[in-house]
């Protein structure tokens, strides 16, 4: 077995950068939208404006 297949307290990929756990001042502190607004993009064809929106809602 391969030295990498040993490290099991290691995380899954991509969520290195994700806290494990937050204390309740972390969590007060964290930044946060005040509005899904926030994350619209301008000059976006129908096609892409479409194809985001289907990813807000999944």
């Amino acid at each position: 077995m391969s030295e990498a297949a040993h490290h099991h307290d290691q995380v899954p990929n991509g969520t290195s950068l994700l806290p494990g756990n937050l204390t309740e001042d972390q969590l007060k502190s964290a930044p946060a939208l005040a509005s899904v607004d926030a994350l619209l993009i301008d000059d976006l064809t129908d096609d892409e404006d479409d194809a985001f929106a289907a990813a807000l809602d999944a």
